[in-house]
Order: structure tokens, then sequence, then C-alpha cells
């Protein structure tokens, strides 16, 4: 089981996509990592046991990011600054903690938020950063010309597509754990 806990949820549903039945291990871990302990909000329902062929719909998506042509590192920055973006603290939390299990510093983690004005971030990232705004924020401008002519700069055709990709997904998982209340867990 600690061996789980130190890869993160993309890993686990890959290591056992597939084979996933909603009573093994990887998931009963993943339901008890996000019930554990008592939530800051009353959760208003456990959306695993409501819908667990579409939850384990979510995992397989989760898995195939986690086989994409993006960096890890990179992937995580995404997936925080989306959740930042969407008030997801459940998953700002989760992706932090998974991030620092890579070796990303608190520095740059802290920096997340304001990463325009900081300089801890290179232009590949700046970019994708910048593409996670535009894409999680899509009714507010749309996705600006300038933003995808940094972000193709930056991105091969396949990894501007992977990137959106893991965009999407963590959007999805920001709107059940945002809809539904899910709390970090210690």
């Amino acid at each position: 089981m600690e061996k789980i806990q130190q890869i993160g949820l993309a890993r686990v549903a890959l290591a056992f996509f597939g084979q996933l039945d909603l009573s093994s291990t990887a998931f009963r871990f993943y339901r008890e990592r996000i019930t554990a302990t008592e939530p800051v909000m009353s959760q208003r329902l456990d959306y695993y046991s409501a819908s667990p062929g579409a939850m384990k719909a979510m995992i397989g998506l989760e898995a195939l990011t986690s086989r994409l042509s993006i960096e890890p590192a990179l992937l995580h920055l995404i997936k925080i600054r989306a959740s930042q973006l969407n008030g997801c603290a459940f998953c700002t939390d989760m992706h932090s903690v998974d991030a620092r299990r890579l070796g990303e510093t608190e520095r740059r983690l802290f920096a997340v938020a304001v990463w325009r004005d900081s300089r801890f971030f290179t232009d590949r990232e700046r970019a994708a950063l910048a593409w996670t705004e535009a894409v999680t924020l899509l009714a507010q401008s749309q996705v600006p010309d300038d933003v995808y002519a940094q972000a193709r700069a930056c991105f091969s055709e396949e990894e501007l597509v992977d990137l959106t990709m893991a965009i999407s997904t963590i959007n999805s998982w920001n709107r059940l754990a945002v809809s539904f209340r899910q709390s970090p867990v210690d």
C-alpha cells in the first residue's frame, strides 16, 4: 500500500487499468484517500459509489494522461494551475504533493499562481501555463491567438493535443471534486 501512495493516481490507474476491478486495491486506495479524514466541508456524495462505471472511465482517462508525450513534472504544474483556477482545493493539494514527490521545489509550487511574475519557469512551462489558463477559462476569452502561437512555438502538434487532453482531464476531475465538495486529506 505504501508504494501505491508514493506514485499517485495516474500511476495507480495505469498499473491497474485493463484489469481494474472497482473492488481492487488501487480503486479502494483512491476512494479511501478522498474520504480518509474529517472534511472541512461536508461531502455531498461519494461519486465513486454513485457511478462506478463513470469513475472507471475517468480513471482510464487519467491513466492515458500518464502515457502522453508531456513530461510528468509539467503535467503536475498544469494540473495545479487548472485546479487553482477552478477553486479545487482537493486537486491542488493532491498534485502539489505528487509534484513534491517528483522533486519539484516548494518555491516553484508557491509561484504557480503568479507564474507570469516569477522567474522560476522556463519558456515551455510558461507556454503550458498560459495554455492551461486559456483552455480552463474558455468562457472568458476563448483561446487567444497569441497564447496559441506561444504554445506552438514550444510544443509539437502531438504535444499540444496531449497537453490539451491533460488539461481537459484535470478540469473534469476539478468539476467532480468541487461540485460534490471533496476536501483535501491529511
